[in-house]
């Protein structure tokens, strides 16, 4: 197993979290030490984001021997509190192992298995949202694919993703039956969908350790780069945020919704109809929008650790309700984001 850690900085805060897969993450580092002490682990040690937490441990892969005794080892050593994770890859890994943690007194802010599972497969995403009425696109059975193909008449243009993925990779629009089979084909185990149309929306969520949610941040998509965005700006929609509520209603009758959440979705041009099309259970890549126009993620997760007692002869983790359930959108600017690079050097 290899593990080393380095040391960078330190802040006056006593609260300690761990991030996985910090990466380049770092404005979402810098808005967490506002309030904790923030330990980064990487599968990498080559990545920018170490530069800017407290404390930075080099980690064997999620998917390599060693990584939950990695994970656990830095916690003990570090007096973790918190544990939130940033790469997709890791959650499934790391639910099942939430009871190894919660034995040391470590909280994983993250959703449940169920939860997981809906949103990590976008065939289960579209079935979750036609089992509760939320708009989204039409999305076409096998069965259908193969006649438009063969050459029934079909309402292009389609929109074909893999059914697992992350951003941008791997999708492909098809104007026409030809470009409908080459691409169905290249693809692989993928999905169709009817394209919609209207004005692009991420929405940055946070909720509780109780499925209620803190924050509710719609953004228009205005530029989008690789696959993340680069011009973006929160637009408070009212429908987009009731209907995100609703949503959240509805995963919460799933499972257990917790935690960052980033939700896709479309908005009519006329602003009277929603389609939604994608949920992650993670942090945005443009999340940073959402803290500057007053979206305070790092205190409410403060609270939520401050919610937590470590008792119990086995060190067990009990969670007290806090008062995080009120809505407090009302605090939120609307304010336009424009990024840039910038580079650290070794």
């Amino acid at each position: 197993m290899r593990q080393c850690r380095e040391e960078y900085s330190a802040n006056g805060s006593s609260m300690n979290l761990l991030l996985t897969s910090i990466g380049k993450r770092i404005e979402l580092i810098e808005h967490l030490k506002s309030r904790f002490r923030v330990i980064g682990a990487d599968a990498s040690g080559l990545n920018a984001a170490k530069r800017f937490v407290d404390a930075f441990y080099h980690i064997p892969k999620c998917h390599e021997d060693g990584y939950v005794d990695a994970l656990l080892s830095i916690c003990e050593r570090e007096a973790v509190l918190l544990l939130v994770p940033l790469y997709e890859p890791e959650f499934e890994i790391l639910d099942g192992a939430r009871a190894r943690f919660e034995k040391i007194g470590v909280k994983i802010v993250l959703s449940d298995r169920t939860v997981l599972n809906i949103c990590d497969d976008k065939r289960r995403t579209a079935a979750f949202f036609e089992r509760y009425g939320l708009s989204a696109p039409r999305t076409y059975s096998l069965e259908e694919v193969e006649e438009f193909i063969e050459g029934r008449d079909a309402e292009y243009p389609f929109i074909i993703k893999p059914v697992k993925g992350m951003g941008s990779e791997g999708i492909f629009f098809a104007r026409n039956r030809k470009e409908l089979a080459f691409f169905y084909e290249y693809a692989g185990n993928a999905l169709v969908q009817k394209c919609v149309e209207g004005r692009e929306y991420t929405v940055d969520v946070l909720c509780d350790f109780f499925g209620e949610p803190v924050y509710i941040v719609p953004r228009v998509r205005l530029e989008v780069l690789s696959g993340e965005v680069s011009k973006s700006r929160v637009d408070l929609r009212g429908l987009v945020i009731e209907e995100t509520k609703r949503l959240l209603e509805a995963l919460n009758k799933e499972g257990g919704v917790c935690g960052p959440m980033t939700i896709q979705c479309f908005l009519s041009e006329d602003g009277k109809d929603i389609s939604f099309i994608e949920i992650n259970p993670r942090f945005g890549g443009g999340v940073p929008l959402s803290f500057a126009a007053g979206a305070d993620y790092a205190g409410a997760i403060e609270k939520m650790g401050e919610g937590l007692c470590v008792g119990g002869k086995d060190g067990g983790l009990m969670a007290a309700k806090t008062d995080l359930t009120s809505f407090r959108n009302g605090e939120l600017k609307e304010l336009t984001m424009l990024r840039y690079t910038q580079a650290v050097y070794e």
